[in-house]
């Protein structure tokens, strides 16, 4: 049976970069930028990732994401474990709210969120994964809620343009 989704690292070559839209332009403009891609190291930094429908199909988003070090359980937390730490995530618009074949019940989003989820599993002592999204993105908020994310009661107050940031984590069982 077919993975419910495909993921290999990004290249700053894939075409598709050039007409990605998640409908957040600084999103988009992370990704269609290549500003992720170190050309004098030759590899992406942090790590960046294109979610297909199946290998060799269409784009269904990026993200980047890798390991570090993150106070826990919360970031009012003096002690430090390792989590995954979601850097950028965007899901193309044709794709979102769609159902994945693939994964009956799941969106398109949901399946990638799943797939970063076995990253993190698959990471020894990785004990969960954090990310910062905009509290006026209520679409982002809702996906990462329905996918087991809650507000880091700890979180300290970020601005971004005006908007207060809001960490979400979500800790492996």
């Amino acid at each position: 049976m077919a993975e419910p989704i495909f993921c290999e690292f990004a290249l700053p070559d894939d075409p598709f970069l050039d007409q990605f839209s998640c409908g957040y332009e600084v999103t988009d403009q992370y990704f269609r930028s290549r500003q992720w891609f170190k050309a004098d190291k030759g590899r992406s930094a942090p790590p960046t990732y294109v979610f297909r429908v199946a290998e060799g199909g269409p784009v269904v988003g990026y993200c980047a994401f890798d390991f570090g070090n993150r106070p826990h359980p919360d970031n009012a937390s003096n002690t430090k474990v390792k989590y995954l730490v979601i850097y950028m995530f965007g899901v193309d618009r044709g794709f979102q709210g769609t159902q994945n074949p693939l994964a009956p019940g799941q969106t398109y989003a949901v399946s990638i969120m799943a797939k970063i989820e076995d990253f993190a599993r698959g990471k020894p002592n990785c004990v969960g994964i954090s990310l910062w999204v905009r509290s006026t993105n209520e679409a982002a908020i809702g996906l990462y809620r329905k996918v087991g994310y809650t507000a880091d009661p700890g979180s300290p107050l970020h601005l971004d343009d005006g908007d207060p940031i809001l960490t979400m984590r979500k800790i492996l069982a």
